[in-house]
């Protein structure tokens, strides 16, 4: 007779080889008979995200997949089912009104209430927009323009206070604060002053969230498998959210106790609730508008100061951009002590080139933007992505697509002085179609004013520390230099032209 242990020796041989035989069978499965085995792509990426996954977690996702366009063509396959392109004749078929977003968007939730974001179908997604267009026209931000100088001015203010000391200022920093006052006030007319306390809490947890949004939502295993080992990153990235919040829901709540106050509101809470009067059947309930401004916090915070600081940067590393956006400034505003209008700014060319190529080398979202193919699938390029398949595109590359931007890695604004329209198309900051970047108008405006603000009083110069390599993109969603800092020093022109006289 046999024993025992042989049995169960035999049992658990038999099982493990079972095992390995139908993962070999499913990834050859894939390999040979998956509905995607002619997109060209890495190798393994035919069997397994892996690949993709270990470049995500270490912030180098859209570089990696960038390489990949340069190997394989426009149309690669990045994982057993995603498929990244980056070609011209893409962008409006993956980005229309037929193709549903992916299941890596269900991050984008407070509770149980998604976020405009985080609706996957393009009729839920419509809907929830109808409700959100109002406050951010462009005739309702214009109104707040007062509002962004006003914040603007006290951020003038500490770079003076810096250029007095002679120490230079953390932009990284910096900008988010300046950000986060502008967006919290024409959000709520709320002053939440982080200008004023140089409170870094809120930026950590935009930090904790944007990753985990980042990661979590394409890997959905990611979060569990952390839990499971008590890391201290996903206790972090549960709690970004319930910290977001809190400001939000304080806000709001200062909001309603200033509500019947004899002053006319402008804010973008005040345009929600005049619609949800109007028209109640497009408002947003209570749990909606809190979730959605959540949202608004944390991307109208982050990504418009990172695009700024970076386009500080740029010009810092190169003097003579610098002085021909100075020029420009000066000969529109000569008097020193006159408004710099954004009606006036808009008109200014190498000021909108500066903005344009700010958002282009550093676009506040870079990264590749998952949908589903519909039904009947999609042709680009020449190749067919069969219905089902996730496929998107990443700005990144096609901003550095060297047919449409001659040059694409160096920073010319004249390259806006009559773009054409492959340029224009593939422009992509704010993504594209009908679930573009709602904010768009507001991330242009605040640029505008703050970069023409800034290179009106101030020349800026890099510190020791702040280099092409301390300024390397790190993307998770959104991107961040891959220092954590970007030390600048701003000095003020006046006072340079009396030392020269």
């Amino acid at each position: 007779m046999l024993g025992l242990g042989t049995v169960y020796g035999d049992w658990a041989s038999l099982t493990l080889s079972s095992f390995v035989f139908l993962a070999l069978l499913t990834l050859a499965s894939r390999y040979f008979l998956g509905s995607l085995k002619h997109i060209p792509g890495p190798f393994v990426a035919k069997f397994s995200s892996l690949p993709l996954f270990y470049q995500a977690w270490h912030g180098n996702r859209v570089f990696w997949i960038m390489e990949q366009h340069r190997r394989y063509g426009p149309v690669i396959r990045i994982a057993p089912d995603k498929v990244c392109v980056a070609s011209s004749d893409g962008i409006k078929k993956i980005y229309g009104t037929k193709t549903a977003k992916s299941e890596a968007y269900s991050t984008f939730r407070y509770h149980d209430v998604k976020m405009c974001i985080g609706l996957l179908d393009v009729k839920s997604a419509h809907q929830r927009r109808k409700g959100l267009l109002p406050a951010f026209s462009r005739q309702n931000l214009v109104e707040m323009e007062p509002v962004i100088r006003g914040h603007l001015q006290s951020f003038l203010h500490w770079l003076q206070v810096f250029d007095r000391r002679n120490v230079p200022v953390d932009a990284f920093k910096w900008f988010r604060y300046l950000t986060f006052d502008v967006v919290a006030d024409i959000s709520f007319g709320q002053k939440i002053g982080m200008l004023d306390g140089d409170d870094s809490h809120f930026i950590q947890q935009v930090e904790y969230r944007n990753k985990r949004n980042s990661l979590n939502g394409p890997f959905p295993f990611i979060l569990p498998v952390l839990r499971l080992l008590r890391s201290d990153t996903a206790k972090h990235w549960m709690e970004a959210d319930e910290e977001i919040a809190k400001y939000a829901i304080r806000a709001k709540e200062g909001w309603s106790k200033s509500e019947n106050q004899d002053r006319p509101r402008v804010d973008i809470l005040a345009r929600l609730e005049e619609a949800r009067t109007l028209n109640p059947e497009n408002g947003l309930s209570d749990k909606e508008i809190i979730a959605e401004m959540m949202e608004i916090l944390n991307a109208g915070s982050d990504t418009t100061a990172n695009t700024a600081m970076f386009a500080c940067f740029e010009l810092a590393c190169r003097p003579e951009v610098q002085k021909a956006l100075q020029q420009e400034l000066h000969d529109a505003f000569p008097d020193p002590t006159e408004p710099l209008l954004l009606e006036k700014l808009e008109r200014l060319p190498y000021l909108d080139g500066v903005c344009r190529e700010g958002l282009r080398l550093h676009a506040p979202i870079p990264s590749y933007l998952e949908r589903v193919a519909p039904p009947g699938g999609l042709e680009i390029s020449g190749c067919f992505i069969p219905a089902g398949t996730k496929v998107g595109m990443q700005s990144y590359t096609n901003h550095r697509n060297p047919t449409v931007y001659p040059q694409p890695e160096e920073f010319i604004p004249d390259r806006w002085n009559g773009p054409t329209p492959e340029m224009k198309l593939n422009f992509l900051p704010f993504s594209a179609g009908p679930r573009a970047c709602i904010g768009l108008n507001l991330a242009n405006m605040q640029l505008r004013i703050h970069l023409g603000h800034i290179f009106r009083k101030y020349s800026v110069h890099c510190a020791e520390d702040t280099t092409r390599a301390s300024m390397r993109h790190v993307e998770f969603f959104a991107i961040r230099p891959k220092s954590g800092t970007c030390n600048l020093y701003f000095r003020q022109i006046e006072q340079q032209e009396q030392k020269c006289v």
